[in-house]
């Protein structure tokens, strides 16, 4: 397989045009017209239909992409590693999680990192959970953050519940209570995440116990989309505990205000690694740090209710 030919099928499955495809892969526009007619003639079958002006890929070329863009990918890690190796410089930490912990809490621990090893090279992608999962099987990742419990023979998991608090505007009755219930948010429309989710199940779940309707208006895939809504007034949502330890230095969203809610409702958040591909002792000493704030996050906001029940 040439290697050429699959950087050039990426390209143009990206960019949608044989010029712009050449002109990142720093070849002449024939040259890569050739290597994808070439590429298509190896495999015997069609990658893309001309439309407007534009290549469209087939649905050939889409079930091929993800395999072709994992494989680059991880040659691109191999070539940054051989690079590593003849500079004598540092490792390398490559780390996927879902959206939440990139936005503040992963890159606050990985700069507390860099300035300890200033050389190691840092690679911090987010994806879903699926996607992590089969990273870390691969070896693509080193250590990858995900939501859902799942038992795997390919990865080694350390599990942590992480408690929510719920988020309602300033003007809303609730906000001026200490601990909020499904009682005291009365018709008001949720803001949740889809309905698979932990969070949204055992929601749902305490509404019915309850015999209270569940009015969820509005699904969105992060929490900081969730919280915009919020900030318009246009519902109440879940926070859990890693977002709502950076809530005040980071959203600065002043019409929204972070309550207890009973019942106890714990966002799962799941932290895996190889099995197969055994943690560098750089790789394992930020696994290790990684854990232990996780944990410290949990312990704060469990003191916060602590403190919030005494009074």
């Amino acid at each position: 397989m040439n290697v050429k030919r699959l950087r050039i099928f990426h390209e143009v499955f990206v960019t949608g045009s044989i010029t712009r495809a050449a002109e990142r892969s720093f070849v002449s526009q024939p040259a890569a017209s050739k290597m994808l007619t070439n590429f298509e003639a190896e495999i015997g079958y069609k990658l893309f239909v001309r439309s407007n002006g534009k290549l469209i890929p087939t649905d050939e070329a889409h079930f091929l992409h993800d395999e072709v863009y994992s494989l680059l990918h991880s040659l691109n890690h191999l070539e940054d590693s051989l690079k590593t190796a003849r500079n004598n410089r540092a490792g390398r930490l490559r780390i996927c999680s879902i959206f939440g912990p990139t936005y503040r809490f992963l890159p606050e621990l990985i700069a507390k990192y860099v300035d300890k090893y200033p050389g190691v090279q840092i690679s911090m992608h987010h994806s879903g959970c699926s996607g992590i999962r089969q990273g870390v099987s691969s070896g693509q990742y080193q250590i990858g953050l995900v939501d859902k419990s799942q038992s795997s023979f390919s990865h080694e998991s350390v599990a942590l519940d992480m408690p929510c608090q719920i988020a309602v505007h300033k003007d809303h009755p609730a906000a001026k209570l200490e601990i909020v219930t499904p009682e005291d948010i009365g018709n008001s429309p949720w803001v949740t995440l889809d309905s698979e989710n932990v969070t949204t199940k055992s929601l749902k779940m305490h509404y019915e116990n309850r015999n209270l309707d569940f009015n969820r208006i509005i699904e969105v895939h992060t929490t900081v989309h969730a919280l915009s809504f919020v900030e318009l007034g246009m519902g109440v949502t879940l926070v859990d505990a890693l977002n709502c330890r950076h809530f005040n230095d980071i959203f600065r969203m002043e019409n929204v205000r972070l309550r207890p809610f009973r019942p106890r409702i714990l966002e799962p958040l799941e932290v895996i690694t190889s099995n197969v591909h055994p943690l560098s002792g750089m790789a394992r000493e930020f696994y290790d740090r990684l854990l232990e704030e996780l944990n410290a996050c949990i312990g704060e906001a469990e003191k916060r209710e602590q403190t919030v029940r005494a009074n």
